[in-house]
């Protein structure tokens, strides 16, 4: 039989449907899928990006299968992009839908999640059918639950809709959002409010002011930090102000066309700060250079700035100490409520922290990501003598992507002209992890 064009495929489609035959639906799926095998092995994109178009008008769980071992791996972003299209077209019709569930149910119970398992979720995630999400959800949550389970999973799916940004991912966020996992892990809930602040929804701002009295230290701060540079509101964390100015202006609004800026912003109140960074997490890690570089006036002042923080860090803040040259010193092996008694404990170790050689910034950073912290404040002068830079970019950028911790970096220059080696370690480090950078002189 000779192949039909995917033009002349999707022309039989439309003649059945008007006609009721059955039998030429069925023909028509065949030879849809026969000029889909061979479409999708073709060079061009555009090639495979018809043959998955022209597939997914056949609404069978079969296509699902079909797109998503030739689609969704591809190594073209706008047929990828075409597969995820054509999928949530697929999940709009409840067989296809009940099918793309059944399967992942099933991928979730195999030893390794793999890329099919997520490319199932991501359209099943923005199916307006409340009782289908409360099912979806539960799955979600007892495979999360598991031993197996991996918020991978899930917040590579979130990061993704937040680039969207429009109304479909604010409901795929939102349903993201009532998994238990967003008040068990602090990186998840962060994740979930990063997305937010990308949407250019009115609900998703709606969202973040409801979310205000409920949250806490650093994820309480993106959020008023978002809604100040938004509106030019400084509202700080009184959300029945930034409400009821929500409410007034909300119909009018109109997103900025233009990205926001990054750096933070006067929000309203008093604001601890360490180098200009403000100091708003509830657990919190300091990690000093303490190599021989640091001799003298640079060692001198970084300790009293890290002190002046300390002794002015509310109780409910819990904190460590971690110093570093050639070793790594940890103050405590956990982290210590911001007592009078710790901090004058911190005040003791820190002062009579003697220099040593070498600069191991990769096993320091290591050090105090064991602590469970939400932010790192790492001040260094020098380049790491126990890792290359691009190492420890790419080792703690991995591992920052389900925690979310934010990492500051203060580079202090000294008169060894390290200007320029700072600005090529640091300020990448904080950029990748969520953190601000200052250079210090």
């Amino acid at each position: 039989m000779q192949l039909r064009t995917i033009g002349q495929i999707s022309l039989i489609v439309v003649l059945s449907a008007l006609s009721g035959l059955g039998a030429d639906t069925d023909s028509a799926f065949r030879e849809a899928k026969q000029n889909f095998q061979l479409h999708i092995r073709r060079k061009a994109p555009a090639d495979r990006v018809e043959a998955i178009v022209a597939l997914a008008e056949f609404a069978k769980p079969e296509t699902v299968d079909l797109i998503l071992k030739k689609g969704v791996s591809d190594s073209d972003s706008q047929v990828r992009q075409a597969a995820q299209v054509a999928l949530r077209k697929l999940a709009g019709t409840q067989e296809v839908r009940d099918a793309m569930l059944e399967d992942f149910k099933r991928s979730l119970r195999k030893a390794v999640i793999n890329e099919s398992t997520a490319e199932l979720l991501r359209p099943l995630v923005i199916v307006e059918d409340e009782a289908f999400q409360t099912t979806l959800l539960k799955l979600l949550d007892d495979f999360l639950a598991s031993p197996k389970g991996n918020i991978t999973l899930p917040m590579t799916l979130i990061d993704d809709f937040a680039k969207e940004g429009d109304a479909e991912a604010f409901r795929a966020v939102t349903f993201f959002s009532k998994s238990k996992t967003f008040e068990a892990k602090f990186g998840y809930r962060r994740c979930v409010v990063q997305a937010l602040a990308q949407i250019r929804d009115p609900e998703a701002v709606t969202t973040l002011i409801l979310l205000i009295p409920n949250t806490s230290g650093l994820i309480q701060h993106d959020i008023i930090q978002y809604l100040t540079k938004l509106t030019s509101q400084k509202f700080a964390d009184n959300d029945r102000e930034w409400f009821k100015w929500w409410k007034e202006n909300k119909a009018e609004f109109k997103f900025p066309k233009v990205p926001l800026p990054t750096d933070d912003v006067p929000a309203g109140g008093e604001k601890l700060t360490y180098y200009g960074i403000p100091v708003c997490a509830k657990r919190i890690v300091f990690v000093l250079d303490t190599s021989g570089s640091m001799r003298g006036p640079p060692l001198d002042a970084a300790k009293n700035a890290l002190l002046q923080v300390v002794e002015k860090l509310p109780e409910p803040v819990h904190f460590d100490v971690v110093m570093f040259d050639r070793t790594v010193t940890v103050w405590q092996p956990r982290l210590m409520p911001a007592t009078t008694q710790v901090k004058n404990e911190a005040r003791i170790t820190v002062q009579n922290r003697a220099m040593g050689a070498g600069t191991v910034s990769f096993a320091a950073i290591e050090a105090a990501f064991k602590l469970e912290p939400e932010a790192i404040y790492f001040l260094s002068d020098g380049q790491p003598t126990d890792s290359a830079p691009d190492q420890i970019f790419n080792t703690f950028f991995a591992l920052n992507r389900t925690r979310r911790v934010s990492i500051h970096t203060i580079g202090v220059v000294t008169d060894r002209g390290n200007a320029a080696d700072l600005i090529l370690f640091m300020k990448p480090l904080a950029e990748k992890n969520f953190g601000s950078y200052r250079l210090v002189e």
